[in-house]
């Protein structure tokens, strides 16, 4: 898998805080600042796991060179 540098933007909404990676289109939440961005690099792991048992992980890197 390619060396990733994202960018995580976290901003609170009320009682939560939101973290969003924009350039991967993912986006978590948490209690905190910490448990936001942890739960955000989380669901990025599952997801490229997912991608990677499917088969599509090479296909969705392609997809956002293109964005």
């Amino acid at each position: 898998m390619p060396e990733l540098h994202i960018t995580i933007e976290i901003w609170r909404k009320g009682n939560w805080f939101l973290a969003a990676a924009p350039e991967l289109d993912f986006v978590s939440q948490g209690r905190t600042l910490e448990e936001a961005n942890k739960n955000l690099l989380e669901v990025i792991k599952i997801q490229f796991d997912e991608m990677r048992e499917m088969g599509t992980l090479d296909d969705y890197f392609r997809l956002l060179s293109r964005v």
